[in-house]
């Protein structure tokens, strides 16, 4: 009887369903300031958007639990809504055990959706660690947010445990996701479109210390300056952990332990910048036609506390350039310790009478750069000897 009660849906009130003694759906309706259920949630509970147009929202400390988050949804797939953002479409703090589905966040002048940890006081907190957070976005759109200037499309500062999953961006100032200080993110099968009079510095960007970041089976069309930002130039105070007064000198990144594997990336003027960062992985990836360099290695602070970038890893990548635009596909700036990269297994082609290529670090003998890979419409190599580069076809 009570497993029959529990699955029961009792109406309690206006736009209010109770699914069990522990769980409500909440019913909200456009034009609905939902911003005003915070002190009635609970761990289980769902918002539920129903079809139209929604206004922003904001939250502090949603908590759900490991096997009963709050969850974020439109009534159904089939009936999808829309938050028409002004400054910012929806604004979590100190989040946890949530999950955000099948919305759109249209039109944000700040940031389209920004989940953070509420900042912190380094001096007081001087061991503060990214905020266990355990939020999921899955098939959220966020589309034409700036249009120019810093402001992102998705931005997560001090926060773990987040998972962005079948996700698209569209049209961005900053960039796409913006990841300052966080820890094992993963950002899977999503799509970022570059879109005209945006200014797009970035596609996904992760610096400020975030480390154990992965990139997987994702699109850049048109991504910006820098598709991958791996690692970049933070203001010290959004570290996490902040970075100590004595810290060694070189002990120090932007960002660590990022891996990038079986994405595509055409067009954009980079698909890959290493900036400050070490130990960042580039596996299986196709890049189709930059407009200025497939990767650069660079530094842009002079802390001494912070180590030279170094230590990337690129292996079975397909990179294909116009050499009549594009004289190397590498840009290598100063400061960076470019001999500890290691290249294995890669395919290099800019066309018939390609230049001799300038590549960095220890290069594998199996380094691939007299081959046509003869991609088809889906950028997918044809040519026999080229078909186990670059991300695998579908």
């Amino acid at each position: 009887m009570m497993s029959i009660l529990r699955q029961a849906l009792t109406v309690v009130g206006t736009g209010c369903l109770t699914l069990s003694a522990w769980a409500t759906q909440h019913l909200v309706s456009p034009g609905d300031d939902w911003s005003r259920l915070a002190p009635r949630l609970k761990p289980g509970d769902e918002i539920v958007l129903m079809p139209g147009r929604h206004i922003a929202a904001y939250f502090e400390d949603l908590h759900g639990a490991s096997d009963k988050p709050i969850i974020i949804r439109p009534l159904s797939r089939d009936h999808p809504v829309l938050i028409g953002a002004r400054e910012q479409g929806l604004h979590l703090v100190r989040p946890r055990h949530v999950i955000i589905r099948d919305i759109q966040v249209v039109g944000a002048s700040g940031n389209g959706i920004n989940m953070d940890d509420g900042g912190i006081d380094p001096d007081k907190t001087p061991d503060a660690q990214p905020w266990p957070a355990n939020v999921r976005l899955e098939r959220v759109s966020v589309l034409r947010t700036g249009p120019v200037g810093n402001h992102d499309g998705i931005k997560i500062s001090g926060l773990s445990g987040v998972y962005l999953i079948e996700c698209i961006v569209e049209g961005w100032g900053g960039s796409a996701v913006d990841l300052v200080g966080c820890k094992d993110v993963t950002i899977e099968r999503c799509e970022f479109r570059g879109l005209l009079d945006f200014s797009q510095d970035n596609g996904v960007q992760a610096k400020g210390g975030s480390t154990d970041i992965t990139i997987l089976e994702c699109i850049f069309r048109d991504a910006g300056k820098r598709a991958i930002n791996a690692g970049g130039s933070t203001g010290l105070r959004f570290f996490r952990p902040p970075v100590p007064v004595d810290a060694a000198p070189g002990s120090r990144f932007e960002a660590e332990r990022i891996t990038i594997e079986r994405c595509l990336f055409v067009g954009g003027d980079c698909a890959v910048a290493f900036v400050g960062a070490r130990g960042v992985t580039v596996h299986a990836c196709t890049v189709v036609n930059p407009r200025m360099w497939a990767f650069r290695i660079l530094q842009e602070t002079d802390d001494s506390r912070f180590g030279p970038c170094q230590r990337g890893v690129l292996t079975s990548n397909l990179v294909v350039w116009n050499q009549e635009t594009i004289r190397q596909p590498w840009n290598i700036g100063p400061g960076v310790d470019a001999g500890s990269f290691v290249l294995e297994s890669n395919l290099w082609w800019g066309g018939e009478g390609q230049r001799r290529l300038e590549l960095p670090g220890r290069v594998g003998s199996d380094e691939v750069t007299d081959l046509n890979p003869l991609l088809d419409e889906k950028f997918r190599p044809q040519a026999p000897g080229a078909r186990g580069y670059g991300r695998p076809g579908e």
